[in-house]
């Protein structure tokens, strides 16, 4: 089953196992209208979560820390949805190792260039896509009205209208 990889236009990312495109957006609706988001495929996915050491809050249902990524996934993740971040992050990072001892003033430096790159990827597709409106009046309009994907509001209206029919009385029933 393949792996989504679902960048919203706010820079955050979320992945789901789906077995097709709408599917993925059908579950990414948990969290948002991925019709106004860049979703992808990623042919490998690795996470890793380290089970805590001590419960910090009642409130956690799952008492575990993110603890990395695999090589691929990092990879997927810098060039497919961090790539301003990335390139900032790279060319930082080799010059300050060139140096062991680092400056507080360039440290604080290359501090601010990696904010303002995470600012630059909080902005980058915002409100760049806006979710492409059927054709279809009453799919339109709950499109609209629920912010919905379209292939969600399709199926919806769709059922909808197969149910109107079924509960229509036969043609015997009608009056003539």
């Amino acid at each position: 089953m393949p792996l989504f990889i679902c960048r919203w236009q706010n820079g955050d990312f979320s992945a789901v196992s789906a077995s097709s495109r709408e599917e993925a957006m059908e579950l990414l609706d948990e969290v948002g209208n991925a019709d106004v988001a860049e979703v992808f495929t990623a042919k490998r996915f690795m996470v890793h979560f380290q089970l805590k050491k001590q419960v910090d809050s009642v409130e956690e249902p799952v008492p575990v820390d993110l603890e990395g990524f695999g090589e691929e996934t990092y990879d997927t993740l810098c060039e497919r949805v961090y790539p301003v971040y990335s390139k900032a992050s790279m060319r930082l990072h080799n010059d300050l190792h060139a140096n062991d001892d680092v400056p507080k003033e360039e440290y604080d430096a290359a501090l601010k260039v990696l904010n303002d790159a995470l600012a630059a990827e909080r902005m980058r597709n915002g409100d760049s896509k806006k979710p492409e409106l059927s054709d279809d009046p009453d799919v339109a309009k709950l499109q609209k009205q629920v912010d919905v994907p379209r292939p969600m509001a399709e199926r919806a209206v769709k059922e909808r209208r197969r149910r109107a029919m079924s509960e229509m009385p036969p043609a015997s029933d009608k009056v003539q």
